[in-house]
């Protein structure tokens, strides 16, 4: 389905696994303008995110339609609209707070609200070509407090500064070694291959987990420990148990 300039659909793993969990893709689609952002596209993403998860996948994946996954803010004017910031916190805020993992493929380069948008992301898969950088110092911008504590957490500090104040760029080779980026497997080969791994595994516990790393403080989040007992008292659990018995792979229900 295509809404102005993101291209969304469900993707099985294979036509011979009809029933197998599905991966949801949204891609930005924009490349004359290397898919750079506005707010009507940051409210479409949001949408789709919303709208995948209601349709029941397993996984989301974002990517960008071209050789440049997204080029930041759309300087030529998007950037400076009154709804542009509000528009990109709530896209920001629907990656984050859907139960759904959602991965990056950073197929070629994430700047600036790109790069926040593979932060916002529980994974990023980043390609040979993939790279990011936030030149605000550049363009005289100033970024959120979330920004710069999500860059800290999942980049590391120093790389962090070097990111925001010594305009570097982080490559594949670089987010690979530090953990930004899932490494390159026999098992994940491409950041389609990961979403379908990650689409078959235990959603509750993936929920559970995505809960706790993305909360401010999870000690003061009684919920999250009885999210906890929730996982272990649910039926996939017991699932898991017997297909380790009869040697097969599970089939988890999210219940």
């Amino acid at each position: 389905m295509s809404a102005g300039h993101i291209i969304t659909h469900i993707e099985p793993a294979s036509p011979s696994e009809a029933t197998a969990p599905q991966v949801g893709v949204i891609a930005l689609n924009r490349p004359e303008k290397r898919n750079a952002l506005n707010a009507a596209i940051a409210i479409a993403v949001a949408e789709a995110i919303r709208a995948h998860t209601t349709a029941g996948v397993r996984a989301i994946l974002i990517r960008g339609e071209g050789s440049v996954f997204c080029a930041g803010a759309d300087l030529s004017g998007g950037v400076y609209a009154d709804d542009f910031w509000s528009a990109m916190d709530d896209m920001l805020s629907a990656i984050q707070t859907t139960p759904v993992p959602v991965i990056a493929d950073i197929h070629g380069p994430a700047v600036g609200a790109g790069c926040q948008i593979a932060l916002a992301c529980d994974l990023r898969f980043f390609a040979d070509e993939g790279s990011c950088w936030v030149p605000v110092a550049t363009h005289g911008f100033a970024l959120d407090l979330w920004t710069h504590a999500r860059a800290r957490e999942l980049m590391g500090g120093a790389l962090a500064r070097n990111v925001f104040l010594a305009g570097a760029r982080v490559g594949a080779e670089q987010a690979r070694a530090t953990g930004f980026s899932v490494d390159i497997s026999d098992a994940t080969p491409n950041a389609t291959a990961l979403a379908h791994r990650v689409a078959r595994q235990a959603p509750l516990s993936m929920e559970h987990s995505k809960r706790v790393f993305n909360s401010p403080d999870m000690h003061a989040d009684p919920e999250l420990q009885q999210m906890m007992l929730d996982v272990w008292a649910s039926d996939d659990v017991q699932e898991a148990r017997r297909a380790r018995a009869e040697k097969r792979a599970p089939h988890f229900r999210g219940r």
